[in-house]
């Protein structure tokens, strides 16, 4: 599904799943959710209550962005992955199929997690950097970036 008005401004029944006229996709959402122009959504993908997705994201199947979440422009999030409550995601971003990220954690742009990640809640993980396949960061680390 490709939502171009910069908003979803309200769904008949929030938290219940609505299929999309065009794509056939169902997506279950919250209150006061911001999508951004040319964002891609798969099926089954879930929005809490107000969050923000930036222009261009790209976002797969089985997604789940939590509660007042950020999305920075240009993120790909593959299919099944799930953001806590809080998260913000630099622009660049690209998170791994099936990768979890833990409420209130911070990611800087261009950050790559790999497929099965584990990131604890309260983690800051600098600008341009990259996690492996089934890395596991423990609540609130902080992770430095790509030198420059």
């Amino acid at each position: 599904m490709s939502l171009t008005d910069g908003t979803i401004r309200s769904w008949p029944l929030a938290g219940e799943w609505h299929v999309h006229p065009e794509s056939r996709h169902r997506v279950r959402a919250g209150d006061g959710i911001r999508i951004g122009d040319g964002v891609g959504i798969g099926d089954e993908v879930t929005f809490g209550d107000g969050i923000t997705v930036g222009d261009d994201v790209r976002i797969g199947d089985g997604v789940s962005i939590g509660h007042g979440a950020t999305v920075g422009r240009c993120v790909y999030l593959t299919a099944g992955a799930q953001l806590g409550a809080g998260v913000t995601i630099g622009e660049d971003a690209r998170i791994g199929r099936d990768a979890r990220i833990g409420d209130g954690t911070v990611l800087g742009a261009g950050v790559v997690i790999g497929d099965e990640a584990r990131v604890g809640c309260g983690v800051e993980i600098a600008a341009g950097a990259t996690l492996p396949d089934r890395a596991i960061i423990r609540d609130g680390a902080l992770i430095a970036g790509a030198a420059q």
